[in-house]
């Protein structure tokens, strides 16, 4: 060991990711009574200021957050100080989908959301209503099983039962959700696939959906929570896991993990370098490292070729707008989803995600003014992209805009595109990528298990549950905390 090394002792658990479902295993782990150590390669980054504008990195939508759903039955099972909580505002309309002849606001009242998509395309009211008749039954059958898998993990044997035991509901539940009738219904339809391309991780090329659409279509009777409320959620959860006696390594580079006969993390931080030792390792699947540094080992072959099936198949590229009051509708929501051409899949700028602050919030944006963050998915990953196509995608977005939004380009009072650009490449580990799943995946709750050949390491991140979107990327880091748990207890005895 070269003398400059310092050693840190034993951590029950090493968890290593900057996104939010490494925070959630750490804080899981830490929560469980485990010593445990969060290490990113950066920060924890939630928004970026500029100008007096704040802006989201990641523009996801966040739901989850009721009393009895994923967000508040972790803040009871983990016994974190709820009182604490941040509450992010919750949204009404939900999200907004507009095209060119029509908008369509997605409401938290059920019955209201519905009579709103019927008013803009009545020929199709009986097989709308019919559709979130069927939703709702999913919907209730997909949430009775998240909660039959939340740290429910069993051997292989039973999974492969239970997954024999579903078949059957699954197959009838996907059916039902199929949208039927002629090319009247075309529109309707591009509603539905408007919304799953904002709130799912998966990339659904061919319809049908995989059944977790059904959990997803439902978020807005659900609730969908205030993006700007991330900060404070996000730094309420670091505080928790550092009150806790979780440590948090920001602004450090890992050099080198061996995982025989324990886990060894090199790390650079601040000039120096240290050793963190551990008996298990968490470790983000869409860290940029993965590959590099662990999964060369021979072990992880198989595992390799899993991922390598679900490589991103759409890249975020978020571009930051200050823009005059005045010069936006007064009934755009602050989640929209603008699409150019309705027979257009959403990619190539034909689909625009807006996520926007309301005015006069002036702790978002200087009076009078609002923060804008329009994002786009892309074929190719921002990395690979050169400044000068990034830059005419920028310009695109505003070209896009104009035809739903009139007034935008002269009431623009601030963009960065240079810093977009350079946001958007530095946030690719812990945003929402969209991956395509496996051929013939019908019910797409699970899309990778936390598990990998060696005990001593698991995955965490959006990838593992990547058809339940935002929810997904909590759940996957509470997998991998239950079964860093598991696996120390039974080393123990």
């Amino acid at each position: 060991m070269h003398p400059y090394i310092r050693v840190h002792g034993m951590y029950d658990a090493i968890v290593i990711g900057r996104d939010l479902s490494s925070l959630i295993a750490a804080l899981a782990s830490v929560r469980y009574g485990r010593r445990t150590i969060l290490v990113n390669e950066g920060k924890l980054e939630t928004e970026h200021r500029e100008a007096g504008y704040a802006f989201p990195i990641d523009p996801t939508p966040l739901s989850g957050f009721g009393e009895d759903q994923t967000v508040g039955r972790i803040i009871k099972e983990l016994q974190l100080t709820s009182d604490t909580a941040p509450l992010p505002p919750i949204l009404d309309p939900a999200l907004q989908v507009i095209f060119t002849d029509h908008r369509v606001d997605l409401f938290h009242d059920r019955e209201r959301l519905i009579v709103d998509i019927v008013r803009e395309f009545p020929q199709c009211e009986r097989e709308i209503r019919r559709f979130y008749h069927a939703l709702s039954k999913a919907e209730t059958l997909i949430k009775r099983w998240i909660g039959e898998d939340h740290n429910g993990q069993s051997n292989d044997l039973k999974k492969f039962f239970r997954g024999l035991l579903r078949l059957p509901a699954a197959v009838a539940s996907r059916s039902s959700l199929l949208i039927r009738g002629n090319q009247n219904d075309g529109a309707f339809r591009k509603v539905i696939e408007a919304q799953l391309s904002i709130l799912s991780h998966l990339y659904c090329s061919h319809y049908p959906f995989p059944l977790s659409a059904a959990y997803l279509l439902a978020l807005p009777q659900n609730g969908f929570y205030y993006a700007y409320g991330r900060i404070s959620w996000m730094t309420w959860l670091c505080k928790e896991f550092t009150d806790a006696g979780g440590i948090l390594m920001n602004d450090c580079s890992v050099m080198r993990i061996d995982t025989h006969p324990e886990i060894i993390v090199d790390v650079e931080s601040a000039g120096s370098s240290q050793t963190i030792r551990g008996k298990k390792l968490v470790v983000s699947a869409q860290w940029e490292k993965l590959r590099l540094l662990l999964f060369k080992q021979k072990i992880f072959r198989r595992l390799v070729r899993k991922l390598a099936a679900l490589q991103p198949t759409l890249y975020p590229f978020s571009l930051h707008l200050g823009v005059y009051t005045g010069g936006l509708p007064e009934a755009l929501a602050p989640y929209a989803v603008v699409v150019r051409d309705e027979t257009k899949p959403a990619t190539d700028q034909n689909l625009v995600f807006i996520v926007s602050s309301r005015p006069g919030e002036t702790e978002h944006a200087p009076e009078g003014r609002q923060a804008i963050t329009a994002t786009v998915f892309l074929t190719d990953s921002p990395l690979m992209l050169t400044d000068m196509e990034l830059k005419g995608i920028a310009k695109s977005i505003i070209d896009s805009l104009e035809g739903f939004l009139p007034f935008l380009r002269e009431s623009i009072d601030f963009v960065n595109i240079e810093k977009s650009i350079e946001l958007s490449r530095r946030s690719q580990e812990i945003v929402s990528q969209k991956y395509r799943p496996r051929k013939g995946t019908m019910i797409g709750m699970n899309t990778l298990s936390p598990e990998t050949p060696l005990h001593n390491v698991l995955l965490t991140g959006g990838i593992l549950r990547a058809g339940l979107g935002f929810e997904g990327e909590i759940i996957a880091g509470l997998d991998a905390a239950f079964l860093t748990g598991m696996e120390i207890q039974s080393n123990e005895r």
